[in-house]
């Protein structure tokens, strides 16, 4: 009986790289990269003197794609959105799967805000924009009301566009539950996620052609 031949432990991890480098998807990849190496190891065992460098960058080897898999999987689980969050979704980010959705909350935060607080100060640089996912702000300039958000307007559109400081006040008709980014790490995140930026910008440009048209029907009617 011929005794068993370790070469087959190195043709066998070959082909499961052959196979790694063929699919597609890179978790597959990762994890056929990780019983390749895993099997090329009884190889380097079975020799005369045992081969302990290449034995221990095959186990670094796997150990990295194992981890580099276990992190994909993580990934890939399906995203369960609260209510306030499939809220802001509807409101505006429709067209983003629930996994990115879940990124661009993360890197804001909620905030609720009375009757009479003031999300906009006339004469002060922006920091931060508010989207509106319940109740009601009013926007003045001196004296006279332009009109009103509500939910899925964002408080501070017009601003952030131009860079300029405010030249209205936006105050709390009524209590709003708002969520809120600061536009340095929202600008930040964005340019780091393109398909993000469009729906974003995509939504800033509906929100402030549906203000004009609101704040001059509102203009109009003050003037009356």
């Amino acid at each position: 009986m011929e005794s068993f031949n370790p070469n087959y432990f190195l043709h066998a991890a070959n082909i499961l790289l052959l196979v790694a480098y063929s699919v597609r998807d890179v978790l597959w990849l990762r994890l056929f990269a990780v019983a390749a190496a895993l099997i090329s190891i009884p190889f380097f065992v079975l020799q005369p003197t045992t081969l302990w460098t290449p034995i221990i960058w095959s186990a670094v080897f796997a150990a990295i794609n194992l981890f580099q898999s276990w992190l994909l999987i993580l990934e890939r689980r399906p995203v369960k959105l609260t209510p306030e969050e499939e809220e802001v979704r509807r409101l505006v980010f429709r067209d983003l799967p629930a996994r990115k959705v879940l990124q661009v909350l993360n890197i804001g935060f909620w905030t609720n805000a009375g009757t009479g607080d003031r999300l906009i100060e006339r004469g002060k640089v922006l920091e931060a924009i508010s989207l509106v996912v319940h109740g009601k702000v009013q926007i003045f300039k001196g004296d006279r009301i332009l009109g009103e958000l509500s939910a899925g307007d964002i408080v501070g559109s017009a601003v952030l566009l131009s860079g300029v400081p405010s030249d209205v006040d936006a105050v709390v008709l009524e209590p709003v539950r708002a969520m809120r980014w600061e536009i340095t790490t929202l600008e930040r995140y964005l340019n780091l996620n393109p398909e993000t930026r469009i729906v974003m910008l995509r939504h800033l440009a509906r929100d402030l052609a549906g203000k004009l048209g609101r704040l001059d029907g509102g203009s109009t009617q003050s003037a009356k």
